[in-house]
């Protein structure tokens, strides 16, 4: 079991044991209890452990710890995987899957007008904060 599924059922199981009335929303748009390796810190705002920076600007085709930051962003402290029910890889090649899920990011946390597919510091602004 994936680890934001594994938090949602506790999630709703503390709920119910507490004598909670309302269940918390989805697990899924929880994202401070989503990452196993993202945390939020004073001073990046989220952060996964591979890039700290936000001057970086990154396209399809671009490789390396800033774009595994990004992956792990969106794929730790999203909804992303509640909307595709597929992982997004953490790999460090922005090819078109991270092309894609950036373009999701973007449309669904940023709006339609943002939405260009590549991470540029309104992007990373965003990431760090969702």
């Amino acid at each position: 079991m994936n680890v934001r599924k594994s938090l949602a059922v506790l999630t709703a199981a503390a709920a119910l044991f507490s004598g909670s009335v309302a269940l918390a929303s989805t697990a899924a748009a929880a994202p401070a209890a989503a990452a196993e390796n993202c945390r939020k810190t004073q001073t990046v705002g989220w952060y996964c452990g591979h890039h700290a920076g936000r001057t970086v600007v990154l396209a399809q085709g671009s490789k390396g710890a800033a774009v595994r930051e990004v992956q792990a962003l969106i794929a730790n402290t999203t909804a992303y995987y509640a909307y595709h029910s597929t992982p997004l890889n953490v790999d460090g090649e922005f090819g078109p899957a991270t092309r894609a899920a950036v373009r999701w990011f973007q449309g669904h946390y940023m709006g339609s007008g943002h939405v260009d597919g590549v991470v540029g510091p309104d992007t990373w602004n965003r990431l760090r904060k969702v």
